[in-house]
């Protein structure tokens, strides 16, 4: 009997490194990847087999394709930037907006171009290898508030698994700040990325229930209102952006 539990043990340990070693970053975004900037200056919806940005598209970009989706009420841009122009974000250009001007914009990456082998097979979110660490941009002037360049900005998360899309609850953002999330312990909703509401990039809908499963879209979404300080441009946006994950057995 004691053999067979020591060759019990060895075989849990076994399984533990192998799950070990498949266990890693699936998305890592930085706006060091990024050499040429791209803005978008109309509203335009999500799809799910088309990148909005990619390394092969001669687009000054060498990172993981980023799947967007645009929605704005005034002359919001989306743009895609380098670090000392606020990565994957919202911009309102100096005299531009109103106050009160709404903009939205989706930033997913796909599992077929996850990082680390990760997407050779079926990605999890679970206990440990779920980490989300976020980075923020300067926001000019560095502060929020309803009579500055922006009023208010947020982040949610956005993941699609074997249930379908979910969008977490909001989170501030911080001009030069940092979060670390774990993408498992957020309240969720339902998510439509495909039809925009009138002030946002998708449709969110009742609280979910994430499997965490067979993950095939990591992401986030920014949203913000123009401030009535519309003489000054600003930015709201991630200059970096990772998620941890695991391949499933």
């Amino acid at each position: 009997m004691r053999i067979i539990s020591i060759i019990y043990k060895l075989l849990v340990l076994s399984l533990f490194a192998t799950t070990s070693l498949i266990a890693a970053d699936a998305v890592d975004f930085n706006a060091n990847a990024v050499t040429k900037a791209l803005y978008r200056g109309v509203t335009f919806h999500f799809v799910d087999a088309i990148p909005t940005i990619t390394s092969s598209a001669g687009q000054g970009y060498t990172g993981q394709a980023i799947y967007c989706a645009f929605q704005s009420t005034g002359e919001g841009l989306l743009a895609v930037c380098g670090p000392d122009d606020a990565g994957l974000k919202i911009r309102w250009n100096a005299d531009t907006g109103t106050p009160g001007d709404h903009a939205s914009g989706l930033f997913l990456f796909k599992h077929k171009d996850f990082l680390n082998g990760l997407n050779s097979g079926p990605v999890a979110l679970m206990d440990g290898h779920e980490t989300v660490i976020i980075r923020f941009g300067y926001m000019n002037p560095g502060k929020l508030g309803p009579n500055q360049p922006v009023a208010v900005a947020s982040l949610r998360l956005v993941i699609k698994d074997d249930r379908g899309y979910h969008i977490s609850k909001d989170y501030p953002v911080e001009s030069g700040g940092e979060l670390t999330l774990k993408a498992t312990k957020q309240v969720y909703f339902k998510y439509d990325p495909v039809t925009p509401s009138m002030n946002e990039a998708g449709t969110r809908g009742e609280a979910s229930v994430p499997s965490f499963r067979n993950v095939e879209f990591l992401g986030f979404r920014v949203d913000t209102v123009r401030g009535s300080q519309t003489t000054a441009g600003s930015n709201v946006g991630v200059v970096e952006f990772s998620v941890g994950a695991a391949r499933m057995n």
